[in-house]
């Protein structure tokens, strides 16, 4: 079997250099994804098996939890690749303890290959000995944790170049500053040039949320596809261009994707990630003072309906002006006041905050038909209103 092998920790000083660096380019590879024209490796499932004192054999426990790491790989498409690394406790001398470890770590793979993990895919097996335990060899609980071999599996992901430029909105000239980019699986970051430019390679096919903050612009995000090429994205009208309004005092900016539950001051789950992006604005422009606006979703009748009466000389808007009641004041307040709290609890001064509830008055859509359209009228505003003294 064709596997990087390492039979004893403290063979040589040359051996021992060697493996440290072998490890750390490991950790290397699986934590921080190489950015690379080539694949990258991540964490899939780490496990960890123990051993009788003095024994190599597996017991019907560790069996049962390697079969289960053998899920990963049925029916998958991706490759993904296994290092196996094997310990013992301090009973019995070095040499006997490197020996033992070499079994160990043998025993684990020749079980995986026998039960159907491709040869190949095994990539490295590491014997340890007793020299690298993970509690106190003192007591019989430490020993039987260092009687141990850890099993990382880690999958090969195909990466796609993602290029786009961060630009000012109204005079289109590019922005330098940091871009970050979040999935289910990865978090990653860059800086554009001083043309805006950016370039990173992300996992191909995976949807990504691409957040933009700068000094003296309101943040911005998308969600997007990572595709290709350049060509793909232009099929399918998917633009990794990010264009961002000046923030100065006047200017307003909706806080893209926060939504609150219907009738409530409440978050939807998939908003929450939006507080972080509204933090790092402020904190980053640390001059500005902000107003925070709350709106509620109380649609007109639809007016094609004919099922409402305006009263002589009344205008669509004048009506639903009427029709507002004080729990829609009070409720709109709380929508605001929401964020207020997140942000003094992180740090930013009240001197620089209010929050203001608009009711239902300046909804985006008065008809609102769908609830997408009901989601935008259930919005937050960002209004910045001065900048401090100092």
């Amino acid at each position: 079997m064709l596997i990087p092998k390492i039979h004893s920790y403290l063979t040589s000083n040359v051996l021992r250099s060697t493996f440290l660096l072998q490890g750390l380019l490991f950790f290397v590879s699986v934590a921080l994804p190489a950015q690379s024209l080539f694949d990258s490796l991540y964490d899939v499932r780490i496990i960890e098996i123990h051993f009788n004192s003095g024994k190599s054999d597996l017991s019907t426990q560790s069996k049962q939890a390697l079969d289960s790491l053998l899920n990963n790989f049925k029916g998958a498409s991706i490759e993904k690749t296994v290092r196996i690394t094997a310990h013992t406790d301090s009973i019995g001398n070095l040499d006997f303890n490197n020996k033992l470890s070499e079994q160990r770590a043998e025993s684990v793979s020749k079980w995986l290959i026998s039960n159907g993990l491709p040869e190949k895919s095994i990539i490295a097996i590491s014997a340890l000995g007793e020299l690298d335990p993970v509690r106190s060899n003192g007591t019989e609980a430490g020993r039987l944790r260092n009687r141990r071999a850890t099993v990382e599996v880690a999958r090969r992901v195909p990466m796609a170049l993602l290029e786009g430029r961060v630009t000012d909105k109204t005079s289109g000239q590019g922005i330098e500053t940091t871009i970050s980019f979040r999935s289910k699986t990865r978090q990653d970051s860059t800086r554009t040039d001083s043309l805006g430019h950016y370039s990173v390679r992300m996992p191909k096919d995976t949807v990504v949320k691409i957040e933009v903050v700068a000094k003296n612009y309101f943040f911005e995000s998308v969600t997007m596809k990572i595709m290709g090429s350049p060509e793909l994205y232009k099929k399918y009208k998917f633009s990794p261009d990010i264009a961002l309004p000046s923030a100065k005092p006047g200017e307003k900016a909706v806080i893209r994707d926060l939504y609150f539950v219907g009738d409530q001051a409440i978050l939807l789950k998939v908003s929450e990630p939006q507080l972080p992006m509204i933090l790092k604005f402020m904190q980053l422009n640390s001059d500005l003072v902000i107003e925070i606006g709350g709106h509620v979703n109380v649609p007109l009748p639809y007016p094609e309906k004919q099922n409402f009466k305006l009263l002589p000389g009344q205008t669509p808007a004048e009506f639903m002006m009427a029709q507002q009641i004080p729990w829609k004041q009070a409720l709109s307040e709380k929508r605001a006041e929401t964020i207020l709290q997140y942000l003094l609890k992180n740090g930013i001064m009240a001197s620089r905050m209010t929050a203001k509830g608009y009711k239902n008055a300046q909804m985006l859509f008065p008809y609102a038909r769908d609830e997408r359209e009901q989601q935008m009228n259930r919005r937050v505003e960002i209004t910045v209103t001065g900048r401090t003294s100092h």
